[in-house]
Protein backbone atom coordinates (compact mmCIF):
# COMPACT_ATOMS: atom_id res chain seq x y z
CA UNK A 1 0.00 0.00 0.00
CA UNK A 2 1.40 3.28 -0.95
CA UNK A 3 2.57 5.64 1.68
CA UNK A 4 0.90 8.91 2.75
CA UNK A 5 2.34 11.70 3.91
CA UNK A 6 0.17 14.63 6.04
CA UNK A 7 -0.66 17.02 3.94
CA UNK A 8 0.21 20.68 5.48
CA UNK A 9 -2.38 22.83 4.11
CA UNK A 10 -1.14 26.72 4.68
CA UNK A 11 -4.45 28.31 3.65
CA UNK A 12 -7.60 26.94 3.07
CA UNK A 13 -9.72 28.27 -0.34
CA UNK A 14 -13.07 30.12 0.05
CA UNK A 15 -16.07 27.49 -0.84
CA UNK A 16 -15.10 24.70 -2.99
CA UNK A 17 -11.58 26.30 -3.01
CA UNK A 18 -11.72 25.46 0.94
CA UNK A 19 -11.14 29.03 2.72
CA UNK A 20 -13.08 30.87 5.02
CA UNK A 21 -14.77 33.85 4.48
CA UNK A 22 -12.38 35.85 7.31
CA UNK A 23 -9.33 34.37 5.79
CA UNK A 24 -9.56 36.38 2.14
CA UNK A 25 -9.13 40.22 3.28
CA UNK A 26 -5.63 40.80 1.99
CA UNK A 27 -5.73 37.96 -1.31
CA UNK A 28 -4.04 39.09 -4.12
CA UNK A 29 -5.56 39.57 -7.27
CA UNK A 30 -4.70 37.58 -10.22
CA UNK A 31 -5.63 37.31 -13.73
CA UNK A 32 -4.89 35.04 -17.13
CA UNK A 33 -5.68 34.84 -20.50
CA UNK A 34 -5.54 31.83 -23.11
CA UNK A 35 -4.89 30.95 -26.62
CA UNK A 36 -6.86 27.64 -28.27
CA UNK A 37 -3.75 25.29 -28.65
CA UNK A 38 -2.95 24.37 -31.89
CA UNK A 39 -2.75 21.54 -34.37
CA UNK A 40 -5.26 19.47 -32.56
CA UNK A 41 -6.94 16.41 -33.96
CA UNK A 42 -10.03 17.71 -35.98
CA UNK A 43 -11.17 14.33 -36.34
CA UNK A 44 -11.46 13.57 -32.72
CA UNK A 45 -14.91 14.54 -30.86
CA UNK A 46 -12.91 14.62 -27.50
CA UNK A 47 -10.83 16.75 -29.21
CA UNK A 48 -13.68 19.03 -30.29
CA UNK A 49 -15.81 19.14 -26.97
CA UNK A 50 -12.15 20.26 -25.03
CA UNK A 51 -11.83 23.02 -28.23
CA UNK A 52 -15.50 24.21 -27.55
CA UNK A 53 -14.69 24.65 -23.27
CA UNK A 54 -11.65 26.35 -24.09
CA UNK A 55 -13.70 28.86 -26.62
CA UNK A 56 -15.98 29.26 -23.31
CA UNK A 57 -12.90 30.08 -21.27
CA UNK A 58 -11.43 32.38 -23.42
CA UNK A 59 -14.99 34.37 -23.80
CA UNK A 60 -14.62 34.73 -19.79
CA UNK A 61 -12.13 34.99 -18.46
CA UNK A 62 -10.94 38.17 -20.49
CA UNK A 63 -7.53 39.63 -19.32
CA UNK A 64 -7.92 42.45 -16.51
CA UNK A 65 -6.67 45.73 -17.03
CA UNK A 66 -3.58 46.32 -15.05
CA UNK A 67 -5.36 49.17 -12.59
CA UNK A 68 -7.48 46.31 -12.21
CA UNK A 69 -4.52 43.68 -11.08
CA UNK A 70 -2.79 46.21 -9.09
CA UNK A 71 0.73 47.20 -9.31
CA UNK A 72 1.96 45.48 -12.69
CA UNK A 73 5.39 45.61 -11.26
CA UNK A 74 4.55 43.39 -8.39
CA UNK A 75 3.62 40.36 -10.72
CA UNK A 76 5.24 38.08 -12.69
CA UNK A 77 3.97 36.51 -16.34
CA UNK A 78 3.59 33.01 -16.24
CA UNK A 79 3.56 31.35 -19.48
CA UNK A 80 2.79 27.91 -20.37
CA UNK A 81 3.70 26.71 -23.53
CA UNK A 82 3.03 22.86 -23.54
CA UNK A 83 0.08 21.62 -23.39
CA UNK A 84 -0.28 17.85 -21.88
CA UNK A 85 -3.17 15.52 -23.07
CA UNK A 86 -4.20 12.30 -21.13
CA UNK A 87 -7.56 10.53 -22.55
CA UNK A 88 -9.65 8.72 -19.98
CA UNK A 89 -12.96 6.62 -20.31
CA UNK A 90 -16.04 8.09 -18.51
CA UNK A 91 -18.79 5.49 -16.63
CA UNK A 92 -20.81 6.22 -19.94
CA UNK A 93 -17.99 4.47 -21.43
CA UNK A 94 -17.25 7.46 -23.99
CA UNK A 95 -13.25 9.17 -24.12
CA UNK A 96 -12.45 12.57 -22.84
CA UNK A 97 -9.92 14.41 -22.23
CA UNK A 98 -7.74 15.67 -19.43
CA UNK A 99 -5.32 19.26 -20.29
CA UNK A 100 -2.24 19.79 -18.09
CA UNK A 101 -0.23 23.19 -18.91
CA UNK A 102 3.30 23.09 -18.61
CA UNK A 103 5.97 26.11 -18.19
CA UNK A 104 9.09 24.05 -18.83
CA UNK A 105 11.41 26.57 -17.41
CA UNK A 106 10.48 26.39 -13.95
CA UNK A 107 8.13 23.10 -14.08
CA UNK A 108 5.30 24.75 -13.28
CA UNK A 109 1.62 23.28 -13.72
CA UNK A 110 -1.39 24.89 -14.60
CA UNK A 111 -4.93 23.51 -14.42
CA UNK A 112 -7.86 25.11 -15.13
CA UNK A 113 -11.70 24.57 -14.46
CA UNK A 114 -13.02 24.05 -18.53
CA UNK A 115 -10.48 21.62 -19.34
CA UNK A 116 -8.96 20.27 -16.14
CA UNK A 117 -10.77 19.89 -12.54
CA UNK A 118 -14.30 20.45 -14.12
CA UNK A 119 -16.54 21.90 -11.89
CA UNK A 120 -15.60 19.70 -9.16
CA UNK A 121 -14.68 23.39 -7.65
CA UNK A 122 -17.36 25.69 -9.46
CA UNK A 123 -15.17 28.63 -7.74
CA UNK A 124 -12.32 28.11 -8.53
CA UNK A 125 -10.86 29.15 -12.14
CA UNK A 126 -7.48 27.67 -11.89
CA UNK A 127 -4.79 26.27 -9.73
CA UNK A 128 -0.86 26.13 -10.48
CA UNK A 129 1.45 24.12 -9.04
CA UNK A 130 4.96 24.67 -8.11
CA UNK A 131 7.76 21.55 -7.89
CA UNK A 132 7.97 22.66 -4.48
CA UNK A 133 4.58 21.30 -3.40
CA UNK A 134 2.68 24.75 -3.12
CA UNK A 135 -0.46 24.72 -5.11
CA UNK A 136 -1.92 28.30 -5.82
CA UNK A 137 -5.53 28.74 -6.27
CA UNK A 138 -7.33 31.64 -7.77
CA UNK A 139 -10.99 31.62 -6.97
CA UNK A 140 -14.18 34.02 -7.28
CA UNK A 141 -14.96 34.85 -3.27
CA UNK A 142 -18.79 34.31 -2.41
CA UNK A 143 -19.35 37.97 -2.46
CA UNK A 144 -20.64 39.43 -5.67
CA UNK A 145 -18.82 41.89 -8.04
CA UNK A 146 -15.59 41.48 -6.04
CA UNK A 147 -11.99 40.39 -7.76
CA UNK A 148 -10.68 37.20 -8.11
CA UNK A 149 -8.10 36.13 -4.79
CA UNK A 150 -5.06 34.08 -4.27
CA UNK A 151 -4.84 31.12 -1.68
CA UNK A 152 -1.56 28.55 -1.27
CA UNK A 153 -2.44 24.66 0.02
CA UNK A 154 1.29 23.12 0.56
CA UNK A 155 1.90 19.35 0.17
CA UNK A 156 5.09 17.82 1.20
CA UNK A 157 6.27 15.46 -1.56
CA UNK A 158 8.09 11.97 -1.15
CA UNK A 159 11.22 11.49 -3.21
CA UNK A 160 11.27 8.28 -4.10
CA UNK A 161 14.01 6.49 -5.89
CA UNK A 162 12.58 3.34 -6.68
CA UNK A 163 8.94 1.71 -7.03
CA UNK A 164 7.13 -0.17 -4.63
CA UNK A 165 7.89 -3.93 -4.06
CA UNK A 166 4.05 -4.40 -5.30
CA UNK A 167 4.83 -2.74 -9.04
CA UNK A 168 5.86 -5.14 -11.11
CA UNK A 169 7.59 -4.79 -14.29
CA UNK A 170 7.02 -7.19 -17.12
CA UNK A 171 9.30 -6.23 -19.73
CA UNK A 172 6.74 -5.21 -22.33
CA UNK A 173 7.34 -1.83 -24.09
CA UNK A 174 4.78 0.34 -26.15
CA UNK A 175 4.82 3.53 -27.77
CA UNK A 176 2.70 6.72 -26.45
CA UNK A 177 2.46 10.16 -28.21
CA UNK A 178 2.53 12.24 -31.23
CA UNK A 179 5.67 13.39 -32.68
CA UNK A 180 4.04 15.56 -35.24
CA UNK A 181 4.33 18.58 -32.58
CA UNK A 182 8.24 18.02 -31.88
CA UNK A 183 7.74 16.07 -28.84
CA UNK A 184 9.21 12.57 -29.54
CA UNK A 185 7.18 9.55 -28.34
CA UNK A 186 6.97 8.19 -25.05
CA UNK A 187 8.74 4.36 -24.67
CA UNK A 188 6.49 2.95 -21.70
CA UNK A 189 6.87 -0.35 -19.71
CA UNK A 190 4.53 -2.47 -18.49
CA UNK A 191 3.56 -2.90 -14.70
CA UNK A 192 1.59 -5.47 -12.69
CA UNK A 193 0.51 -3.15 -9.53
CA UNK A 194 -0.93 -5.31 -6.81
CA UNK A 195 -3.00 -3.28 -4.80
CA UNK A 196 -4.43 -4.07 -1.63
CA UNK A 197 -8.15 -5.90 -1.86
CA UNK A 198 -7.87 -6.10 -5.41
CA UNK A 199 -8.45 -10.01 -6.55
CA UNK A 200 -6.68 -8.72 -10.21
CA UNK A 201 -4.02 -6.65 -10.75
CA UNK A 202 -3.88 -3.11 -11.88
CA UNK A 203 -1.84 -2.83 -15.38
CA UNK A 204 0.01 0.55 -16.44
CA UNK A 205 2.53 1.79 -18.87
CA UNK A 206 5.48 3.51 -17.55
CA UNK A 207 8.27 6.07 -19.29
CA UNK A 208 11.10 8.26 -18.16
CA UNK A 209 11.76 11.77 -18.53
CA UNK A 210 13.93 14.65 -16.71
CA UNK A 211 10.91 16.00 -15.73
CA UNK A 212 9.23 16.02 -11.96
CA UNK A 213 5.87 15.14 -12.96
CA UNK A 214 4.98 15.16 -8.83
CA UNK A 215 2.98 18.24 -9.14
CA UNK A 216 0.66 16.21 -11.77
CA UNK A 217 0.34 13.25 -9.43
CA UNK A 218 -0.11 14.37 -6.05
CA UNK A 219 -2.91 17.11 -6.89
CA UNK A 220 -5.64 14.11 -5.79
CA UNK A 221 -4.12 14.74 -2.14
CA UNK A 222 -5.57 18.44 -2.15
CA UNK A 223 -7.79 19.19 0.61
CA UNK A 224 -11.89 19.42 -0.12
CA UNK A 225 -13.95 18.37 -3.85
CA UNK A 226 -11.48 19.50 -6.19
CA UNK A 227 -10.24 16.72 -8.18
CA UNK A 228 -9.24 15.62 -11.71
CA UNK A 229 -10.96 13.36 -13.48
CA UNK A 230 -7.80 10.82 -13.59
CA UNK A 231 -6.56 9.75 -10.18
CA UNK A 232 -2.93 9.18 -11.00
CA UNK A 233 -0.93 6.98 -8.63
CA UNK A 234 1.70 9.08 -6.33
CA UNK A 235 4.70 7.31 -4.14
CA UNK A 236 6.69 6.47 -7.42
CA UNK A 237 9.51 7.86 -8.82
CA UNK A 238 9.31 11.48 -9.99
CA UNK A 239 10.64 11.41 -13.33
CA UNK A 240 8.09 8.70 -14.08
CA UNK A 241 5.31 9.24 -16.69
CA UNK A 242 2.09 7.54 -16.78
CA UNK A 243 1.29 6.40 -19.84
CA UNK A 244 -1.99 4.67 -19.13
CA UNK A 245 -3.73 2.81 -16.87
CA UNK A 246 -6.30 0.03 -16.86
CA UNK A 247 -8.09 -1.43 -13.32
CA UNK A 248 -10.85 -3.49 -12.73
CA UNK A 249 -12.87 -2.85 -9.89
CA UNK A 250 -15.20 -5.65 -9.84
CA UNK A 251 -16.81 -4.87 -6.46
CA UNK A 252 -18.31 -1.78 -7.88
CA UNK A 253 -18.33 -3.15 -11.46
CA UNK A 254 -16.19 0.03 -12.43
CA UNK A 255 -13.33 -0.07 -14.81
CA UNK A 256 -10.47 2.49 -14.69
CA UNK A 257 -8.79 3.41 -17.95
CA UNK A 258 -6.85 6.07 -19.10
CA UNK A 259 -3.90 6.62 -21.56
CA UNK A 260 -1.81 9.40 -22.44
CA UNK A 261 -2.27 11.13 -25.89
CA UNK A 262 0.10 13.86 -26.33
CA UNK A 263 1.93 16.84 -25.74
CA UNK A 264 0.86 19.95 -28.13
CA UNK A 265 2.18 23.53 -27.93
CA UNK A 266 0.08 26.25 -26.44
CA UNK A 267 0.22 29.51 -25.12
CA UNK A 268 -1.77 30.39 -21.99
CA UNK A 269 -0.71 33.17 -19.41
CA UNK A 270 -1.22 33.54 -15.44
CA UNK A 271 0.36 36.83 -13.48
CA UNK A 272 1.15 35.79 -10.16
CA UNK A 273 2.56 38.24 -7.20
CA UNK A 274 6.24 38.69 -7.12
CA UNK A 275 8.16 36.51 -4.53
Amino acid sequence: MMKYIPILPLFFLLSNCFTSAEKNKDSTESTLKMEVPLQKDEGSESSSAALNNATVQQEILTPLKDQEVGDAAATTEIHFTELWIWEYLTEEGEWKELWVYREPNLNYWLFERFSSFGWSSAMCEWVVAKPNGAYIFNFQPAEMNTPNSLDTQLLEFEDEMEFPDFWKPTGEIKSFGKPAHGWENFEGEKYEVFFKGQPKPSLFYLGTSEIDMRPVYNFSRLEGDIELPIKFPWGIPKNTVVLSEETSLEYFNMKVHYRFKEISPNSYYVYLPKE
